[in-house]
């Protein structure tokens, strides 16, 4: 048992769903009376009264109810936002990942650097860097089209030539 606070209570929500269910049946049947009684009466209605007690059983009713189908409801709403939030998450933060890397790596007090990262030792240069400042390997390979490529390509990415 992970979170005692967590557990799952079937026999709560089963009691607040009969209660919601003949507490809300109850009201419902005492406030159409009452409508019925004021729309059908010639000149007082006898039964209106019916009305100020439904009520209240109609909000006893509907809040049981909530509880007592409360998890199957958050449950579904969750399994429906969750991937369109993810989605709209991703979206915003597309342009942005690059700038937050930043942000991160210099609160974490780290050197920020958009350089290449060397293929063999893995340590993140400086830009424009043709070597790698840990190990000295070549930082791109550049074809005979002219295009710098990584250090590990075997193809270029611009013309497909092998390197």
């Amino acid at each position: 048992m992970a979170n005692k606070h967590l557990q799952d209570n079937p026999r709560a929500r089963k009691k607040f769903r009969i209660i919601g269910f003949i507490s809300f049946s109850i009201g419902l049947i005492c406030v159409i009376t009452a409508m019925i009684d004021f729309f059908t009466a010639d000149f007082m209605p006898k039964l209106f009264f019916l009305f100020f007690i439904g009520m209240p059983f109609l909000f006893v009713g509907g809040v049981c109810l909530n509880f007592g189908y409360m998890r199957a409801v958050s449950k579904y709403t969750a399994t429906e936002t969750a991937p369109v939030a993810k989605d709209v998450a991703n979206y915003m933060l597309a342009g942005t990942r690059d700038e937050l890397a930043k942000t991160i790596s210099a609160v974490r007090g780290e050197k920020v650097s958009n350089g290449p990262m060397c293929g063999s030792c893995g340590t993140q240069n400086e830009v424009g860097a043709n070597y790698c400042d840990n190990c000295g390997k070549m930082l791109s390979k550049v074809c005979s089209c002219g295009e710098k490529n990584d250090s590990d390509a075997r193809f270029c990415r611009k013309c497909g030539n092998r390197l």
